[in-house]
Protein backbone atom coordinates (compact mmCIF):
# COMPACT_ATOMS: atom_id res chain seq x y z
CA UNK A 1 0.00 0.00 0.00
CA UNK A 2 2.86 2.33 0.81
CA UNK A 3 4.53 1.69 -2.53
CA UNK A 4 1.25 2.24 -4.36
CA UNK A 5 0.95 5.65 -2.72
CA UNK A 6 4.56 6.41 -3.57
CA UNK A 7 4.09 5.45 -7.21
CA UNK A 8 0.95 7.56 -7.42
CA UNK A 9 2.81 10.49 -5.89
CA UNK A 10 5.68 10.14 -8.37
CA UNK A 11 3.69 9.61 -11.55
CA UNK A 12 0.51 11.63 -10.96
CA UNK A 13 1.72 15.11 -10.13
CA UNK A 14 -0.60 17.19 -12.28
CA UNK A 15 -2.71 18.41 -9.36
CA UNK A 16 -1.18 19.66 -6.15
CA UNK A 17 -4.08 18.41 -4.03
CA UNK A 18 -3.76 14.82 -5.29
CA UNK A 19 -0.05 14.91 -4.48
CA UNK A 20 -0.82 16.03 -0.93
CA UNK A 21 -3.42 13.30 -0.53
CA UNK A 22 -0.82 10.70 -1.57
CA UNK A 23 1.63 12.11 0.98
CA UNK A 24 -1.02 11.95 3.69
CA UNK A 25 -1.80 8.36 2.76
CA UNK A 26 1.88 7.51 3.15
CA UNK A 27 2.05 9.17 6.57
CA UNK A 28 -1.05 7.29 7.73
CA UNK A 29 0.42 3.98 6.59
CA UNK A 30 3.61 4.73 8.51
CA UNK A 31 1.49 5.67 11.55
CA UNK A 32 -0.36 2.36 11.36
CA UNK A 33 2.91 0.45 11.17
CA UNK A 34 4.30 2.36 14.17
CA UNK A 35 1.12 1.80 16.17
CA UNK A 36 1.16 -1.94 15.46
CA UNK A 37 4.77 -2.15 16.62
CA UNK A 38 4.11 0.01 19.68
CA UNK A 39 2.18 -2.69 21.51
CA UNK A 40 5.37 -4.60 22.22
CA UNK A 41 7.28 -1.62 23.68
CA UNK A 42 6.05 0.35 26.71
CA UNK A 43 6.95 3.92 25.67
CA UNK A 44 6.32 3.68 21.94
CA UNK A 45 2.76 4.99 22.25
CA UNK A 46 4.19 8.37 23.22
CA UNK A 47 6.25 8.46 20.03
CA UNK A 48 3.23 7.31 18.07
CA UNK A 49 1.20 10.27 19.34
CA UNK A 50 4.09 12.62 18.64
CA UNK A 51 4.29 11.34 15.07
CA UNK A 52 0.56 11.76 14.42
CA UNK A 53 0.59 15.30 15.86
CA UNK A 54 3.45 16.26 13.54
CA UNK A 55 1.61 14.66 10.62
CA UNK A 56 -1.51 16.71 11.42
CA UNK A 57 0.54 19.91 11.49
CA UNK A 58 2.09 18.97 8.15
CA UNK A 59 -1.35 18.37 6.66
CA UNK A 60 -2.62 21.74 7.85
CA UNK A 61 0.44 23.46 6.42
CA UNK A 62 0.04 21.68 3.09
CA UNK A 63 -3.63 22.61 2.87
CA UNK A 64 -2.88 26.26 3.59
CA UNK A 65 -0.22 26.24 0.85
CA UNK A 66 -2.76 24.77 -1.59
CA UNK A 67 -5.27 27.49 -0.67
CA UNK A 68 -2.73 30.27 -1.10
CA UNK A 69 -1.53 28.79 -4.41
CA UNK A 70 -5.12 28.52 -5.65
CA UNK A 71 -5.88 32.10 -4.67
CA UNK A 72 -2.77 33.36 -6.45
CA UNK A 73 -2.92 31.26 -9.64
CA UNK A 74 -6.65 30.58 -9.96
CA UNK A 75 -6.33 26.77 -9.97
CA UNK A 76 -4.20 24.14 -8.30
CA UNK A 77 -2.78 22.45 -11.38
CA UNK A 78 0.98 22.24 -11.58
CA UNK A 79 2.30 23.28 -14.96
CA UNK A 80 5.46 21.51 -16.14
CA UNK A 81 8.52 23.61 -16.87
Amino acid sequence: MFFLSMLTFVFVFKHLLSSLICLECMTLIIYLKISLISFSFPYETFYCFMYISIAVCEAALGLSIVILYTLKKGNEMIKPL
